[in-house]
Order: C-alpha cells, then structure tokens, then sequence
C-alpha cells in the first residue's frame, strides 16, 4: 500500500473526527446556554466533556501526526509555503489553547453542573459562572479556525496576504458568535 495515500485517509479521518468533536461540543454548549434545568445543564456539561475528549482530542493527535509525516513523506519544507505555516501554526495554536483553556473551561463547566445538581437548581447566576470571559470567547474561535485550517489545506493560498485575511476572517466570525450566539441562545430557553 502506497504510505502516502494512508497517510492521507488518516489525515482526512483525523479532520472528521476534529470536525464533527467541535461541532457536536458547540451545539452541547449551545444546550447548556439554552438550559433553564439543572438536569439538561448537567447533561450539556457531560455532553461536552465526552465530545472533547471522546472526538476531538483524538482527531487532533490524529491529524497532527499524518500532518507530520505528510509533510516528511512529500519532502515539503515547513516554512516554504503560506498555506502549510498558516496550517501549522493555526493547528498548533488551536491544539495548545484547546489543552489548556478550553479544557479547563469545560471541566470547570461539568464540576459547576455536578455541585448544581446537588442542589437541584439552576439560576442565570449560577449558569453564568460556569463560564468564564476566556472560556468562551476560546469555544467561539474553535470552529472557525478549525474551518481556516480546512481552507488553507483544501485552496493552499500561496500569498501571505491571503493566510492572513482568512485568518482574519475567522477571527471577526468568532468575535460576532461570541457576541451574539449567547444572547440568542438565552432567548429561547428551555426548561424540562
């Protein structure tokens, strides 16, 4: 078997994984923002645990190590072209903040909604100090870095400049869902 077409299905695998984990942890937390019920709060919490650890963790050491060894396979230099730095490093950024805020943000998230269950009440107060000001903007910026890092492996910009505005993008997409997603959510609450 050729080892840079499995390199390059485990790579894809890697991204699906990734992918789908940030994907199904937004809509847990866009379940927790929406949760006037201790229960589904607690449930949101767990939910968010179990796709980041269960999904995405292992998406990213996935798709870091066949990165890698695709870019040892096809002789690429780290540093010679826009799109591969702007890969990396996105990836690198995303990985440590992912490994550090984030998870200390939803783990923080899940010891809250235990305590919370104990007492079998949820108030605003007490859903929004679950979260912290980092927390969530880093939860934001996750999918559309994740969807920048897709655009520079998929169109391979070879200017800077064009890295750069993508970036820029996501950073502004992540700025307006941090704004605006909350306060949305928070209008149509549920309750069990």
């Amino acid at each position: 078997m050729d080892p840079y077409l499995l390199l390059r299905f485990l790579h894809i695998v890697g991204f699906v994984l990734l992918g789908g984990g940030l994907l199904a942890v937004f809509v847990s937390e866009l379940r927790a923002y929406r949760a006037d019920d201790v229960a589904r709060f607690a449930e949101a919490a767990w939910y968010t645990a179990a796709f980041y650890d269960g999904l995405a963790v292992p998406g990213a050491l996935l798709v870091g190590l066949s990165g890698l060894l695709l870019t040892v396979e096809l002789g690429l230099g780290f540093f010679e072209a826009p799109w591969l730095v702007g890969m990396w490093g996105l990836f690198l950024f995303e990985f440590i903040e992912g490994n550090t805020v984030t998870r200390v943000q939803f783990r923080r998230t899940l010891r809250r909604s235990r305590a919370l269950r104990a007492s079998g009440r949820l108030t605003g107060r007490d859903r929004d100090a679950a979260r912290t000001l980092l927390g969530q903007l880093t939860h934001f910026l996750d999918l559309p870095l994740f969807l920048a890092i897709v655009y520079c492996g998929v169109l391979r910009p070879e200017s800077w400049g064009h890295v750069l505005a993508v970036i820029a993008v996501a950073l502004v997409a992540a700025a307006a869902m941090a704004a605006i997603v909350p306060r949305l959510a928070g209008a149509g609450r549920v309750s069990a």
